[in-house]
């Protein structure tokens, strides 16, 4: 399971050192891609094939399946970490979740949502509301 909150930066390069204790539970063939919100996402393999099948299941029926799997499949790479466990995130990437400078890093269950830090903020201040729909529909009784 991947968890945990971190602030990072790129560096001058595009570089963004992914935390230890998330790449070990990635494991090796992680892809990196867009988000359906504004963030980046990166898939652990396994989890990313499941998507991946998911996604040709439906695109052949549904419009809205074909512009994801667009969306998804055309911006995704294969994660490769340096030795110091950075990798390099490309510019439409970066474009896309406007990604420059710091960002937060979250492991979010299946996948590690990487943000802009202020919209990861606004996001955040928006969980109270979300919490208390959550409660009204008895999903916090886990």
């Amino acid at each position: 399971m991947l968890l945990g909150q971190y602030d990072r930066s790129l560096d001058e390069k595009s570089r963004l050192a992914i935390p230890a204790e998330l790449r070990s539970a990635l494991g090796s063939g992680a892809v990196l891609t867009r988000s359906f919100d504004p963030c980046l996402c990166i898939y652990p393999a396994a989890r990313w094939e499941a998507l991946a099948q998911a996604s040709s299941d439906l695109e052949d029926l549904r419009p809205e399946a074909r512009l994801a799997a667009r969306a998804l499949f055309s911006g995704a790479v294969t994660c490769e970490f340096d030795r110091q466990g950075r990798l390099v995130v490309p510019a439409y990437l970066r474009e896309y979740a406007d990604i420059h400078g710091d960002v937060t890093i979250a492991g979010v269950g299946n996948r590690v949502e990487i943000w802009n830090r202020r919209a990861w903020a606004e996001q955040l201040a928006s969980f109270g509301a979300v919490a208390e729909d959550m409660r009204t529909l008895s999903i916090s009784r886990a």
